[in-house]
This record gives structure tokens, sequence and C-alpha cells, in this order.
């Protein structure tokens, strides 16, 4: 049986239906804990663990006759249970002492995710097909690192403090501004609080778009000649709305115009150019 050490603990790898498993006698060892700690842990919290997901029951028939499980248990135990990694981080949730911080490392890092090593071939067909693979790779990550870059480039001129999604919208090539604002209400960004179908829209933010940071509330008064002042909220971007928009808008997801040349791009703010 082949073995591993963890927290100067020599531990069998023992493997079950094509996954690395450990045993609670095993979590005890390394963890040093008292024998039968990592069982009452499993036991109180029992009806939190999925059976197949979680851990594998497994009996004496089995633990005899698989050649995986020969030496796992103890000589005629009748049932074992076998812990799966996230049946193993359930458990020791209670464990928060520095030991049990390294022995989780160690444990999911060298023992339930070890490093695989790839194999290398053995003739020059093969060497050919591994040179082409990685400069595929190279290839693609570059591209990918140039995308981010201008991703990030754009980025840094799109967000304007106070702009609404509707004046930011016409900032996009295509995009049917006049409809952003139907779009973020399917989205469940905004609602429309005026209840009078004949009245002007009065568009407020809900709280799961504050909270993330997507949209806030610009407050304004609203007065004139005759007419008893009054406050009113514009939703206004926050950047990291902005940068959700601008990938719906890359993933042509937002309205746009029938007329769009299905070019992307965007206009930079111009504070002198009235939107």
């Amino acid at each position: 049986m082949n073995l591993i050490t963890i927290n100067s603990t020599e531990l069998p790898i023992v493997e079950y239906r094509g996954q690395r498993v450990v045993t609670l006698a095993m979590i005890d060892q390394v963890h040093e804990r008292l024998e039968g700690t990592a069982r009452r842990n499993f036991n109180e919290n029992r009806a939190r663990f999925i059976e197949g997901e979680d851990f594998f029951q497994v009996l004496g028939e089995e633990i005899r006759t698989q050649s995986e499980l020969v030496g796992v248990f103890a000589a005629r135990t009748p049932k074992g249970t076998l812990v799966t990694e996230q049946g193993y981080l359930m458990i020791v949730k209670s464990l928060t002492d520095d030991l049990a911080w390294t022995v989780q490392r160690q444990l999911v890092s060298n023992y339930f995710r070890p490093a695989q090593v790839p194999s290398l071939p053995q003739d020059l067909p093969g060497e050919l097909r591994l040179a082409a693979d990685l400069a595929e790779e190279k290839a693609v990550l570059a591209l990918k690192n140039q995308q981010q870059a201008q991703k990030i480039e754009a980025l840094e001129h799109l967000f304007m403090p106070g702009e609404t999604p509707t004046q930011f919208a016409k900032r996009l090539n295509g995009v049917n501004s006049q409809q952003i604002n139907a779009f973020l209400m399917e989205l469940k960004w905004i609602f429309n609080a005026e209840r009078d179908p004949d009245h002007k829209a009065k568009y407020r933010v809900y709280a799961v778009a504050r909270d993330k940071h997507w949209l806030t509330e610009k407050p304004f008064n609203v007065g004139g000649e005759g007419i008893k002042s009054f406050i009113r909220y514009a939703p206004v971007m926050l950047e990291e709305g902005t940068v959700k928009l601008f990938d719906l808008y890359m993933a042509e997801k937002l309205p746009m115009k029938q007329t769009w040349d299905g070019r992307f791009f965007y206009e930079k703010f111009n504070p002198e150019k009235p939107l």
C-alpha cells in the first residue's frame, strides 16, 4: 500500500470508486485528536452528510475482498466509513487550531488533489503533437491576455460617476438606449415606483443592485413656478455595474438596434457633449 506523509504522519493512500478517501481513524491520527473524535463529529451531524458524495459505507465482505481496502480497517471490521474530500472538510469544520489549518491544507493539496505528472511522449510523432499543443496553448493564453488588457484599458474610460444607465447605453455602439431601463427592470436591477400608468416612470434601484455595487440612486430636486418642489431619484451607474453591463454588451445580450452594424465599440465620455 502506498503511503504519504502529512504533518509528519504516514497515512495510507486509499482510493475508492475513482477518488481518494480517508477513514475516520485516519482523520483522528493526522489531526492528533483522541480516538473517536472524527466519528463523534460525523455522528452528531449525520443528517447533513450525503452518502455517495460526502462518504461511503462499506461492509465487511467488501473490506476483505476489495484489494484497495485491504489493511485499511482493522481485521474483521463489520462495517467501515470512507470519507471524501467534501465530507472531510465538513467533519473538521469545528477544528480551528493552528495544527488543524496546517493539516487541512496539506491533506487537500497533497492527498485529495495530488499534482498530476503528465506523461511524456516516447516517439517523434508524439513529441511533435505535444509541441504543437503547447504552442497552441501559448497562443491562446497570449490572446486571452491581450483581450484582457484591452478590456481593462476600455473600462478605464467607460465608467463616469453620476452617469445614468441610459446615458451609458448611448455611448455603446448599437445599443438601443431607449430600452435599457426596461431591460434593467427584467434583470431586477430597477423598478418603477410610479403606480399611475398615465404618469412618467419613477425608476428606483433594487436593494440587491445596490448591495452588489451595480447601481445607486442620485436624488434631485424637482420644482417650478406654481409647483411645490419634491425629490426624485435617478438610477446611476457604479463601476462594477458598468463592467457588468459592458460584459452583457460584448455577449450581445443588451437590447440592440435593428440598424446595428455588428461592431462593438464605445464613445469616450465627453462632458461638453450633451447626452
